[in-house]
């Protein structure tokens, strides 16, 4: 899909889930944190060193992330089946945790290659190393993140899911943020998300 058309996509989608945050989880709606701002998004894009897709700009510019208690973001666990969208500073914060993580992997030279090589294949291939083209999107507070995929190919721009143990070592969990944004509004129309007695969502 071109990036203007996960753009749109993405804002129609954006539009449904605010429309039923609002109607069916007041109290999630106001734990989502204002736009990001041009600023937050140029760091991240530095961060990668390429242009953000668009519709992850999207998503940003809706809302930059939830805010946080001590386990759970206050809007509940907006992205099925349990993660809560980080901000972009909570990201990149991530960001580095893992790649710092990574660097302990083995001798300097040796990782250098490998995620050198890791880092050129397709969007999409599993590894079990965080890598640098890689942005969180959104965490478990349990060890998991969701994370964009800005590798080449096809499959660029696709979300994967990340365990603190395995690395990313299953097929992308949505083609793209579009995706994500609206299998999240479809779910929610259709009744399948939860409110908690606090007002925070939650999925079976």
């Amino acid at each position: 899909m071109a990036g203007a058309d996960r753009a749109a996509v993405a804002a129609a989608a954006i539009g449904r889930i605010d429309m039923w945050l609002q109607e069916h989880a007041p109290r999630a709606r106001a734990a989502l944190r204002p736009p990001a701002s041009e600023r937050d998004l140029a760091a991240a894009q530095e961060a990668v060193g390429q242009p953000l897709p668009l519709d992850l700009r999207a998503w940003w510019l809706y809302g930059d992330g939830a805010h946080c208690g001590p386990y759970v973001g206050d809007s509940g666990w907006l992205i099925p089946p349990g993660f809560v969208p980080y901000s972009i500073a909570e990201a990149l914060k991530s960001r580095r945790l893992w790649m710092d993580v990574a660097r302990e992997i083995g001798p300097p030279e040796q990782l250098e290659a490998f995620v050198g090589s890791e880092n050129s294949r397709p969007a999409g291939t599993v590894c079990h190393s965080w890598l640098p083209a890689w942005i969180p999107v959104a965490t478990n507070h349990a060890g998991g993140n969701l994370f964009v995929d800005l590798r080449g190919g096809p499959k660029y721009g696709c979300v994967m899911k990340f365990y603190r143990d395995a690395g990313a070592l299953a097929e992308p969990a949505w083609a793209d943020v579009a995706a994500m944004l609206y299998d999240i509004a479809d779910r929610l129309t259709e009744n399948e998300a939860q409110l908690d007695k606090a007002g925070q969502v939650y999925w079976e």
